[in-house]
């Protein structure tokens, strides 16, 4: 069982997610891990209250309901996304079994609350997983390991490992450079459009040639260097530039997440899976023109028409591509 609970921990620090099925999860499994390294071997079973509590401290857990905090199914659903991961995780380090959650069926109420606790369960076979149907219109994303995808030159001076800690000295020299590089940006170019305006002359063809290299000049510098750093605040996950990656690199994302302390974090992540209509490589790529989300899981092979949607939370997405005949 112990070696089961390295997997899921190891699981759930490569791949976070800022939701409360991971901070839960998370804590659940550091606790049997001590649990089980001082010889205790049974059940550590944990209320809804008692969760509530460690996870999200005193003050939050008395204004709280416990119920609401955290419905039924809500672990089990989380755990059910990393399952093709966890699998493989268990397959790597040799061992024939996988963590699940198990619970009574407590309804809740006066001395009857629901409790939790973490087991493990028989590791599918290889054969049964070949033999089962894949849903056509079903995908399951991978993230890299840390420090797997490498950036440039200057930003793995910034990035150890790719990876930052965002209130470290490295992450405020960033948001520093970052902030200062947009006023001098702006600076430029309105300097220069003020030149343009300001001459008494008509515009001869050099000045307009001017005008549209100092346009397409900022443009470039605003998309390549700040706009992903000012959507990722919202968007969590977006398309790592080519400039900020090593010459090696073809296609990588920039990741903001939280850790189990709730320190704020970036990284260089690469998110893909595996095509379930061809096999190729889905890699995240560029919604737009075709759909209103930001980002979407393209397939290498066929990159307009097999299209899935992008769940960061559950490493997990859909078909949103064309329609396709023949298919239910």
């Amino acid at each position: 069982m112990q070696e089961a609970m390295r997997c899921l921990q190891m699981e759930l620090i490569d791949s976070p997610a800022d939701i409360k099925a991971h901070r839960v999860l998370l804590f659940m499994v550091q606790s049997k891990l001590a649990d089980l390294q001082l010889g205790r071997h049974g059940l550590q079973v944990f209320g809804r209250s008692a969760l509530l509590l460690n996870v999200e401290g005193d003050l939050k857990g008395q204004q709280t309901n416990p119920a609401r905090w955290l419905p039924p199914g809500s672990l089990e659903n989380f755990l059910k996304s990393r399952q093709v991961s966890l699998e493989a995780r268990s397959r790597a380090c040799g061992i024939d079994s996988i963590p699940v959650v198990r619970t009574n069926e407590g309804k809740g109420g006066k001395g009857i609350e629901r409790a939790y606790w973490l087991d493990v369960a028989p590791l599918p076979s290889v054969d049964a997983d070949i033999d089962e149907v894949r849903p056509w219109n079903l995908i399951e994303y991978h993230r890299s390991a840390p420090g797997e995808v490498k950036p440039s030159w200057l930003m793995r001076m910034i990035f150890r490992k790719g990876e930052l800690r965002n209130r470290s000295w490295r992450g405020r020299a960033l948001i520093g450079a970052i902030l200062l590089g947009l006023v001098l940006l702006t600076a430029w170019f309105l300097t220069g459009m003020w030149g343009m305006a300001s001459t008494d002359e008509g515009l001869t063809l050099r000045q307009l040639l001017g005008v549209s290299v100092m346009i397409s000049a900022g443009w470039l510098t605003w998309a390549n260097f700040y706009s992903p750093w000012i959507r990722l605040v919202d968007d969590r996950v977006v398309k790592a530039p080519q400039a900020l990656l090593s010459l090696w690199e073809d296609s990588a994302e920039l990741e903001m997440h939280r850790d189990s302390e709730k320190q704020q974090w970036t990284r260089f992540v690469r998110f893909s899976g595996d095509c379930p209509m061809c096999s190729g490589r889905v890699l995240l790529m560029p919604g737009k023109p075709d759909h209103k989300t930001p980002i979407v899981g393209r397939c290498s092979e066929s990159p307009h028409s097999h299209v899935f949607s992008f769940d960061r939370a559950r490493l997990s997405g859909v078909y949103i591509g064309p329609p396709l005949s023949g298919k239910g």
